[in-house]
């Protein structure tokens, strides 16, 4: 019998489906057991993520989209991800279903707002999560019927880890449990065809820094260029149109993305999986708090005491990270991570 994983999986967002990929290949790498995707997904939230950017009159961007669409159609199957989506929320019987990672939990999010099947409800099975997020919403944000119907459901699930402070915060609230924060998934395992480069388009032959995410002030752009000017470095976007930067490749699939980040000499990203991935490939890196991510990255970036990495008006501190000293928190954070989702898994399926 298999496990169901509620998440996001079918998007064309790197990061949704990067944690989810790698939270199904390492729980069936290291349990054998097989993980299947809950075929629900939000309408409005597809709409937003895979159909709202071909809406555009700059021919460049419509372009390299249709590209990025087909090339992830084409990635999934090889990767084995599901290429299938339903936006009716029925509840299937399996012996154990796992909640997360991503924002499912995200009641102010623009396009799914509050979700009850992302909490559990009507699913009479096991239950637990792992590295659930509301994201930058908050306990004041809920009705009281909202307030009401959460409790009642989490009281429901055996076990619940989440991603970050905020999220701890209204687990604490709803049921008086303090769960624990685990790291994000892509930070578990890397599934192999992230490391295939016969699926590689693009090959950068010179120091480049990537930069990943498109909410930088005026004022962070110039600071970017200043930096890569002084240090030799080509500038490249990754996965977005950014105009003040000359080559953009935005019809990445995610091992292009992954491959690109993997070899930059530089990261500089206002993106949560942007600071995942270079801290997992050991970049230098400077980041950007775009605020609907700022809860999310914050309790990481403390976490690993890497809060100095962040660009406000200007880049500050120019030392450079010292992962000896990152990985000596993280090491010991990602074994208590799997113990937990590893036990969870054995103590509610076998």
């Amino acid at each position: 019998m298999s496990i169901k994983l509620y998440t996001f999986f079918n998007t064309i967002n790197y990061g949704a489906l990067l944690q989810s990929l790698c939270l199904k290949n390492f729980i069936e790498n290291t349990t054998n057991i097989k993980i299947v995707y809950d075929k629900y997904q939000p309408k409005k939230l597809i709409f937003a993520e895979v159909y709202r950017p071909l809406i555009t009159k700059n021919l460049f961007k419509l372009k390299n989209t249709l590209k990025k669409n087909y090339k992830i159609y084409k990635w999934k199957k090889i990767a084995n991800q599901s290429l299938k989506r339903n936006y009716l929320n029925d509840i299937d019987d399996v012996k154990l279903s796992i909640y997360g990672s991503d924002e499912i939990w995200n009641f102010q999010n623009a396009y799914h707002k509050y979700d009850p099947h992302f909490f559990g409800s009507n699913n009479n099975s096991k239950k637990i999560t792992y590295a659930v997020s509301i994201g930058r919403a908050k306990y004041d944000d809920l009705t009281e019927f909202q307030k009401m119907e959460i409790k009642k459901n989490l009281e429901k699930f055996d076990s619940i880890s989440v991603r970050d402070q905020n999220t701890a915060l209204l687990v604490k609230k709803m049921i008086n449990f303090n769960p624990i924060i685990v790291v994000d998934p892509t930070l578990l395992y890397t599934p192999p065809i992230l490391e295939d480069s016969s699926l590689v388009d693009y090959i950068e032959d010179k120091n480049y820094a990537a930069v990943y995410g498109n909410a930088f002030s005026e004022k962070q752009k110039k600071e970017i260029n200043d930096f890569c000017n002084k240090n030799n470095l080509n500038l490249i976007s990754v996965g977005y149109l950014n105009k003040w930067i000359k080559k953009n490749y935005i019809d990445l699939d995610p091992t292009g993305f992954f491959q690109l980040m993997k070899k930059s000499t530089f990261v500089f990203t206002s993106m949560f999986h942007g600071i995942m991935f270079s801290v997992k490939l050991q970049k230098q890196f400077y980041y950007v708090v775009d605020p609907i991510r700022e809860n999310k990255i914050n309790f990481f970036v403390n976490k690993l005491n890497l809060k100095e990495r962040e660009i406000r008006e200007k880049i500050n501190n120019t030392k450079e990270i010292n992962y000896e000293d990152v990985y000596k928190i993280l090491n010991q954070w990602i074994d208590e991570s799997k113990t937990f989702l590893i036990d969870s898994i054995n103590k509610n399926y076998l």
